[in-house]
């Protein structure tokens, strides 16, 4: 078994990096649009990028990981709604969604999927 870590072209981490709720987080339009790409190729370019790194997969959006980020920091859901300034129902929406996504559960803090430390080297250098 070879130990050789599976590398992401230049264009599928910038495509990632726009759409990823923990980066950018812009729709699939926009994120093409700052490439010159269509979403057709955009769509391409996620999907082999799944296909390699499927640990990095399903998206989040921007408002999911900034959930994501206040539950890593022990924030209940009433300090999360009044932080991004929304109903305490569509904290609980957004937790729902990160759980379906990530198959965890946000009701108490847990570690979630998140980059791994050999493509945190690899982004650094190329962008």
């Amino acid at each position: 078994m070879s130990n050789t870590k599976p590398k992401l072209t230049d264009k599928q981490i910038q495509a990632y990096r726009l759409v990823s709720g923990e980066f950018e987080g812009l729709s699939a339009v926009d994120a093409a649009k700052k490439m010159s790409i269509t979403v057709q190729a955009l769509n391409r370019l996620l999907s082999r990028a799944e296909k390699l790194c499927p640990q990095l997969f399903p998206l989040l959006t921007k408002q999911e990981a900034d959930v994501k980020v206040l539950i890593k920091a022990n924030r209940t859901n009433d300090e999360i709604a009044d932080e991004l300034q929304v109903g305490l129902s569509r904290v609980s929406q957004i937790i729902k969604a990160i759980d379906e996504k990530q198959g965890t559960t946000c009701s108490k803090p847990v570690k979630m999927l998140s980059y791994e430390s050999w493509m945190d080297s690899q982004i650094v250098r190329r962008f």
